[in-house]
């Protein structure tokens, strides 16, 4: 035990502590590479904009080094409305995909490139932007259509985000208002799902469960939202018990 007295160590007990004393002067090394992490990570943010797309017309989508995840849209009209509202919702990504968001963000060196193919003949596909923000490094990208393979990753991703939002705001309000055409859709997003056209799933899990848990909805309904339900929740959540 070391001994303190009148604020110094006693010389036997300043012998008696050299791995205290090398301990205190490993902290330091030991925290470093945490806080750099931390220093060095930044926002990546995806933004679309084109006044032809569909389900779309603009939205971005930006993801905090901790995975907290924020999407603003503006959605193309449709059947229902000729001027739709903006849509936004907050959610927390998955770490698989925040990890390759925050991976290929590196990797294209925090998109401080250009990345269009710059081909004539490819069709406009609205105009996409992929951009980091941190606190010492900045960079973005801009473009229609892009041949890097990292490039197509992160927009695969992010648009398949966006197809779940759209689905999701589209269920709500068939659950509404047009509960027998939510058969379709559901299908529709199975299918997607399978063909890994959609992510980040769990982001619509409160509004399957509700589905899945209504007695008054026609039961090929409430089995696909059931499906869907497995595939993004564990078996023994309450989810798979609805009332009968």
């Amino acid at each position: 035990m070391c001994i303190v007295r009148n604020g110094l160590k006693s010389l036997p007990s300043m012998r008696l502590c050299p791995a205290l004393a090398f301990l205190l002067l490993l902290l330091p090394a030991w925290a470093q590479p945490n806080a750099a992490a931390s220093s060095s990570e930044g926002t990546v943010t995806f933004r679309f904009v084109w006044n032809d797309g569909i389900p779309w017309q603009k939205y971005s989508i930006a993801v905090e080094p901790d995975g907290r995840t924020r999407f603003d849209g503006i959605p193309a009209p449709d059947e229902n409305t000729s001027q739709p509202d903006p849509f936004q919702q907050d959610f927390i990504m998955s770490d698989a995909n925040r990890r390759t968001v925050a991976e290929l963000a590196r990797k294209l060196d925090a998109f401080r490139g250009d990345y269009d193919s710059h081909l004539k003949k490819i069709a406009q596909t609205g105009s996409k932007t992929l951009e980091y923000r941190s606190a010492t490094v900045q960079g973005s990208t801009t473009y229609n259509y892009s041949q890097n393979a990292d490039v197509q990753q992160l927009t695969h991703l992010f648009q398949g985000i966006a197809t779940t939002m759209d689905y999701g705001r589209r269920l709500a309000f068939q659950y509404r208002f047009d509960k027998l055409g939510m058969d379709e859709r559901l299908k529709q997003l199975e299918d997607l799902q399978a063909s890994h056209g959609v992510e980040e799933l769990q982001i619509i899990a409160p509004m399957l469960r509700k589905i899945w848990n209504d007695p008054n909805l026609m039961n090929i309904s409430r089995e696909s939202a059931r499906r869907l339900l497995v595939t993004i929740e564990p078996p023994a959540n309450p989810a798979q018990n609805p009332a009968r």
